[in-house]
């Protein structure tokens, strides 16, 4: 108010001036200096003030009206601009839905979004494998009945939920939540006779055993200066590339020998992560740090001084032309693990596993290792796409040093009874992939996280009547591949065995959003001629098919 009541007298006072000079100036003109020019002026329409009459002065009134009318525009313009400023804030935050591979919702200006999704995968498989085979993988892996194990079956791989979002264009939150557990029931719905007559026998024949999974859960802050992406929680440690492509891009029904063997423990840890990319996305950076015992999907919290992993991965896109579908990779994985209670196994299951962990058993497996050292891997990743070939190859090692079979040495030095030393332990695997597509397709590489993409059919397929009555039709998706791949646990006095997989896939992609794969797999394994005891070497072949949806 005080503001409004020194304009208007500013004002007065200004206008006030402004008209008595006008008004004292009429008379003091200047004489022309040349005749002045005849105007042809129309014939005036209004009434005009007789000649030297001057026109009437503005009263204090007049003065005050003109301020009251300034000041009310002024305050109308002010309240217009509130309220369109409040209207583009509503739209700004206004939340629409829509289908990007799943349920979207997002703000216009696209810094709040929300996901809503999941995945289902079906399986079915069939095993050929003859007795004395079957019988020595149960042995191995002290089944109470050795002949159930690697029988056909029908279950769930994976049926998960999740949630996902984006807050302020910069805080992101991931949940997802998985259904089909591979630890699922065991005596009751397999029949498995239970000699001791007890409910729960022993903590390998749970039964039942837990159904829902803490799959991956957590929270993160994006485009930090320097750092890039952080995240916290339980989330992937991405050491090599089969392991950083999720799930839903996956090529085959499993992602194979290697990462069962170094990986297949450590796909889902708690801990924290920073990520960040280079060059256009050119380069890419991700160290990690892990507890060491958080692979179950029951530990929502661990514990154990120590235990901590150190993990740290480098890759590069030296080949990118996106026109011409063309992208090669080359990247490098290190992870430094300090062993959990001192000790650690590695072991592999087949490239198929269909049915519960219990009926799908590893078929090499190094044993408890023990040792005060820490275990390393090593990594190198290779992958390319041209139009429709795809290639990838990836080799790993993995290395103990002081390792003990049997348990740890006294604190003299000394070794208990059933404790051998047996050195510097060395496990290696390896794969290589070729595949191609069929129709004029390709795959795709994802800059954010180094590794597959979705495929997006260019030719979605489809086959129904239409309203005219004609059949509608079209192919999808249509890829072939070939995939070997190994991994050797025996060294130095451990006999954990050297398993080889030769695996075909043909794979049918219905939409980006559903497909159907059939893999057809050899695997072969062999132990130390000289520690056969329990373990016969030989060879089995199994067929497996997936019905996979995700949204």
């Amino acid at each position: 108010m005080g503001l409004r009541v020194m304009l208007r007298s500013v004002a007065f006072a200004v206008a006030i001036g402004f008209i008595t000079s006008s008004a004292s100036g009429q008379n003091e003109l200047p004489a022309p200096t040349s005749p002045p020019a005849v105007v042809q002026e129309p014939p005036a329409t209004e009434q005009v003030s007789p000649a030297g009459t001057a026109a009437p002065a503005a009263t204090p009134e007049d003065v005050r009206k003109i301020i009251d009318q300034v000041l009310k525009e002024r305050d109308e313009k002010a309240k217009l601009a509130e309220i369109e400023k409040k209207n583009q804030d509503i739209l700004n935050h206004r939340v629409t839905g829509k289908w990007n591979n799943g349920l979207m919702f997002e703000t216009p200006d696209k810094a709040f979004k929300m996901m809503v999704g999941g995945v289902v995968q079906f399986d079915m498989g069939w095993f050929s494998v003859n007795p004395a085979e079957k019988r020595s993988i149960g042995v191995f892996n002290n089944m109470i009945d050795p002949g159930q194990a690697l029988q056909d079956g029908m279950d769930f791989r994976r049926a998960r939920l999740r949630m996902s979002g984006l807050a302020y264009d910069q805080f992101e939150f991931f949940a997802q939540y998985e259904f089909a557990n591979s630890t699922d029931l065991r005596q009751r719905t397999l029949g498995i006779p239970n000699p001791t007559g007890l409910t729960n026998p022993n903590t390998t024949n749970l039964d039942p055993a837990e159904t829902v999974g803490f799959n991956e859960v957590y929270i993160g802050v994006t485009k930090l200066p320097l750092i890039g992406n952080f995240r916290v929680g339980r989330h992937r440690e991405s050491l090599n590339f089969v392991t950083a492509t999720a799930d839903n891009y996956q090529v085959w029904l499993e992602r194979g020998l290697l990462f069962e063997a170094f990986n297949g423990n450590t796909n889902f840890s708690n801990g924290i992560t920073v990520a960040n990319n280079y060059l256009n996305g050119r380069a890419y950076s991700l160290f990690g740090f892990f507890q060491q015992n958080s692979n179950s999907n029951r530990q929502f919290s661990t514990l154990g001084d120590g235990n901590y992993v150190y993990d740290a991965r480098l890759t590069c896109l030296p080949l990118w032309n996106e026109e011409e579908e063309l992208w090669g990779h080359v990247g490098f994985d290190y992870s430094y693990r300090n062993l959990s209670q001192n000790n650690v196994r590695l072991r592999a299951r087949p490239n198929l596993r269909i049915g519960s962990g219990f009926q799908v058993p590893f078929i090499v497996d190094s044993g408890t290792l023990f040792s005060y050292d820490a275990q390393q891997i090593f990594n190198l990743e290779l992958a390319a796409a041209y139009k429709r070939v795809t290639f990838a190859a990836e080799g790993s090692v993995s290395g103990i040093t002081n390792v003990f079979t049997g348990g740890l040495p006294d604190p003299d030095g000394s070794l208990p009874k059933g404790v051998k030393s047996r050195g510097t332990y060395i496990a290696a695997g390896a794969y290589v992939e070729l595949l191609t597509f069929l129709t004029p397709d390709h795959r795709g590489y994802v800059k954010e996280r180094p590794g597959y993409a979705r495929v997006v059919p260019t030719r979605r397929f489809k086959l129904f009547r239409g309203e005219d009555g004609r059949v509608c039709c079209d192919t999808g998706a249509w890829e072939v591949g070939v995939r070997y791949d190994y991994v050797d646990l025996t060294h130095g006095g451990v006999n954990g065995g050297t398993a080889n997989g030769l695996t075909a896939a043909l794979n049918w992609y219905w939409t980006s959003n559903a497909r159907v794969q059939a893999n057809l797999s050899w695997m072969s394994r062999s132990f130390n001629p000289n520690d056969n005891e329990g373990r016969l070497p030989g060879n089995f072949t199994s067929f497996g098919l997936r019905f996979n949806a995700d949204f």
